[in-house]
């Protein structure tokens, strides 16, 4: 079993940085774990503690060291120990948090799902938009899995209003072409719908690789529909019901 120093070390070196980051979320999986439980507590259940993340949502915190466990701790709760999976098996359905107080990560309940079914957990990568004319049109053709995939999880994150899926390619070079999808959803919110998205489809894709590139990007609901999107002609595939 890795050791507490390893394993930090190892999250460290995993910010920032993809492939670092599944290689120490797989060593999690194996490693020691802490978290909190009340110090005194009359439920028959056991029950771990939870807080209240400032974005709005409930989050178990776990920790990669004792220390960091005993210093969140404070006198307000007791430390229990197991190993990563074991953590996120009897959770699974909870957003947890890893090392809060230090800038750690959120695993969503998707996530900790892919992570325990195939070890890897989807990343996401920020890219800013190259810049040119790019040409926006009704797709071809779409992956059979991508609309029943992103349709079952967009219905499970209420803030995303609706959803379209464009072919796009460079004006210079309309034979490059990929598709984009694109989620109406409050900036507050964009983060979470992404990377549930990018959880659906990376379990999709590993099973039946596309042909085509897919990029995801968001708008703002209360800002309309983008110039771009209506001049495609486009029909939402997804839209939330009043």
């Amino acid at each position: 079993m890795i050791s507490e120093s390893e394993l930090e070390e190892r999250l460290e070196q995993a910010r920032g940085n993809p492939e670092a980051d599944q290689e120490f979320f797989r060593l999690l999986l194996e490693a020691t774990v802490y978290a909190h439980v009340p110090i005194s507590d009359d439920s028959a259940k056991f029950r771990l503690i939870q807080f209240r993340h400032p974005d709005g949502f409930d989050a178990l915190p776990f920790f990669t060291s004792e220390s960091r466990a005993a210093a969140a701790a404070g006198r307000s709760a007791r430390i229990v120990t197991f190993t990563g999976r074991e953590l996120l098996e009897i959770t699974r359905g909870a957003t947890l948090m890893l090392n809060p107080n230090d800038g750690g990560a959120v695993l969503y309940p998707e996530e900790v799902e892919s992570l325990l079914t195939t070890g890897n957990i989807a990343q996401l990568r920020k890219d800013l938009w190259p810049g040119g004319k790019v040409w926006f049109g009704a797709p071809d053709c779409l992956p059979s899995w991508l609309i029943p995939a992103l349709t079952q999880t967009l219905k499970r994150q209420s803030p995303v209003m609706s959803a379209y899926v464009i072919q796009t390619a460079p004006e210079a070079n309309k034979n490059d072409v990929s598709l984009l999808i694109l989620l109406g959803v409050s900036p507050d919110q964009a983060e979470r719908a992404v990377r549930a998205c990018l959880t659906s489809m990376q379990l999709e894709i590993q099973r039946s690789p596309p042909e085509l590139a897919i990029d995801l990007t968001v708008f703002d609901p209360a800002q309309g529909v983008p110039d771009f999107v209506a001049g495609s002609c486009v029909e939402p595939f997804y839209q939330r019901k009043a």
